[in-house]
């Protein structure tokens, strides 16, 4: 049967749906191809970033803590002997001079007891003389010049144990200073070694007592420098130097104490014990390095993660975070290889993206 004019052959006819079957297999990869070169310059995309040098090495780590400024030499001034406290001589706050008159016991049964034993150190040298005499003559035996000569010694002891006590029946100034508190009272009836003033020496200058924590203390040393601010004097920066670290901690604080010595000089002032202080006192502690913060991705407790520069690429890189200190985090670990690491872009970022170092 020939064709009907304005039809297709029949062939032709049966070949239809197989064209459609292929056009309809090749468009839909025409279209993957469409999409995929805009994702293959999306990934080769320059991103512009600003990078910065790791520091690498130990790191500053000053500690901080806060304490009080005190002299260095502080007393609690007691009789060696008990009695009835006859005056005290200054009011707290007073200034002193070394070997001034501080206090004094009523002295009456003191001086009594001082000459009876020099009374009786002077009969036993009356009977040592005798004794000795008799002992050349042969009327006494040598055993008793021995016990006369021993009399004689316990008694002259005894007679330097009570004027001794005597001479203490007053306290005197130590060293220059001020009276802190008067802790007893005329009329009041003290026991020996019982504290009847507390007296601050300057003869060694000032010091700042400080409690520092655990996490501090080790590795401070004597002679490490200092520098101490007073509340009482904000803007003024005092330097100073370590002077003792206690080897155990404040009871009930679980602190260790470290005095600061200061030169008040710069303060154009005197300087009053008790003053609130605080201390940064230097210190270098060891670290792979530290990076800005905005350079620190993906942080999850110690754990983090940098862009590092490898020529036009950026390269993920895990680290491990010591402490962050101000604005730049202090890195324990991770940093092996690494110069430079990217600040601002670093967000925008995966793991070999290509970037432009800008200004």
């Amino acid at each position: 049967m020939p064709p009907i004019p304005g039809k297709f052959p029949l062939a032709a006819g049966r070949a239809g749906p197989a064209l459609l079957l292929l056009a309809a297999a090749v468009l839909p990869g025409c279209g993957r191809s469409a999409r995929a070169a805009p994702a293959r310059e999306q990934a080769e995309q320059v991103v512009p970033v600003r990078a910065v040098q790791v520091e690498k090495g130990p790191v500053d780590r000053p500690v901080r803590a806060t304490g009080t400024v005190a002299a260095k030499r502080e007393y609690d001034l007691a009789f060696r002997t008990g009695g009835i406290l006859a005056s005290v001589e200054v009011e707290a706050g007073a200034p002193v001079r070394r070997g001034q008159l501080l206090a004094r016991l009523d002295a009456t049964d003191l001086a009594s007891g001082a000459r009876q034993a020099r009374e009786a150190a002077e009969k036993a040298q009356r009977d040592l003389l005798r004794v000795r005499e008799l002992s050349a003559g042969g009327s006494v035996p040598a055993s008793a010049l021995e016990d006369a000569a021993t009399a004689a010694a316990v008694t002259e002891a005894a007679e330097r144990a009570a004027f001794f006590t005597l001479q203490h029946a007053v306290l005197l100034a130590p060293e220059d200073g001020w009276v802190d508190r008067r802790l007893a009272e005329p009329g009041e009836v003290v026991a020996p070694g019982r504290p009847v003033l507390h007296l601050s020496g300057t003869g060694r200058g000032w010091v700042v007592r400080a409690a520092v924590p655990e996490r501090d203390v080790l590795g401070l040393a004597p002679g490490a420098p200092a520098t101490v601010s007073l509340d009482a004097s904000p803007g003024v920066e005092l330097p100073g130097r370590i002077l003792e670290v206690a080897r155990q901690p404040t009871r009930g604080t679980g602190t260790w104490q470290v005095e600061v010595r200061i030169d008040p000089s710069r303060l154009g002032a005197p300087l009053l014990a008790g003053l609130t202080a605080r201390v940064a006192i230097e210190r270098r502690v060891p670290a792979a390095g530290a990076v800005p913060l905005s350079a620190l991705l993906d942080g999850d407790g110690a754990a983090g993660a940098v862009y590092a520069l490898d020529g036009d690429r950026a390269r993920r890189v895990p680290v491990r975070v010591a402490f962050l200190q101000g604005d730049r985090a202090v890195l324990s670990a991770g940093l092996d290889g690494v110069e430079r690491v990217v600040t601002d872009g670093a967000t925008q970022l995966s793991d070999g993206a290509r970037v432009r170092v800008v200004p």
